[in-house]
């Protein structure tokens, strides 16, 4: 018994030691989907020009680049943005940044989902952004979220200033994040996002 009770002890402790994988947190929707934090990608995908094989155009340069480039680069969890220079502006639009477009199909009891986003700072504290919209593949419907259908598209837009006292145009590289969050009927946590990189440069020219 004492052997037994030391075997059951030692791989109890051993259970303990293993490291956690992300994939062990999930939780289940009223719909019956189970949603796992690492399964973004089976409910969205974002695309930049490079990585969209449909006729969607239209997407924006990194600023003042030469000869001009794409901001946006890479798809899904490997996306990033590099606006380029913004020097001393005011409140300037940065339409279609980047695509966003439901799964088709979705995983199943899934019909649609939702998309949102929030703009976090730069880890010195500095938030060039200053606002983001989703709207239609037409460019209309300016909205702080959409509902997409399986395949269905839609653009992130984007805002950004870099004017006043808090950006002096020390030709520094700023790094916000674009958080992009999926949530659909019956389910409305947090685990399902992308943190998308953003650089914008307070400089001349594009930056880095």
């Amino acid at each position: 018994m004492r052997r037994v009770a030391l075997l059951a002890a030692t791989a109890a402790a051993a259970l303990l030691a293993m490291p956690a994988s992300r994939a062990n947190f999930a939780s289940s929707s009223a719909t019956g989907a189970s949603v796992a934090m690492d399964a973004t990608t089976n409910y969205l995908g974002l695309l930049s020009d490079a990585a969209d094989t449909t006729a969607l155009s239209g997407y924006a340069d990194k600023r003042n680049s030469s000869p001009p480039v794409r901001a946006a680069t890479g798809a899904d969890s490997g996306l990033v943005v590099e606006l380029g220079g913004y020097k001393n502006t005011n409140v300037t639009p940065i339409p279609r940044v980047l695509s966003v477009q439901a799964r088709d199909p979705l995983p199943p009891g899934v019909a649609s989902i939702t998309v949102s986003a929030a703009l976090l700072p730069d880890p010195g504290g500095k938030q060039p952004l200053t606002g983001y919209s989703f709207t239609t593949t037409a460019g209309t419907g300016a909205a702080a979220s959409m509902t997409l259908a399986p395949g269905q598209k839609a653009w992130l837009n984007l805002s950004a200033s870099m004017k006043g006292s808090p950006f002096p145009g020390n030709n520094l590289l700023y790094r916000p994040i674009v958080r992009i969050t999926v949530r659909h009927p019956g389910y409305s946590g947090s685990f399902l996002s992308y943190d998308v990189p953003v650089s914008i440069w307070d400089g001349n020219g594009s930056g880095p």
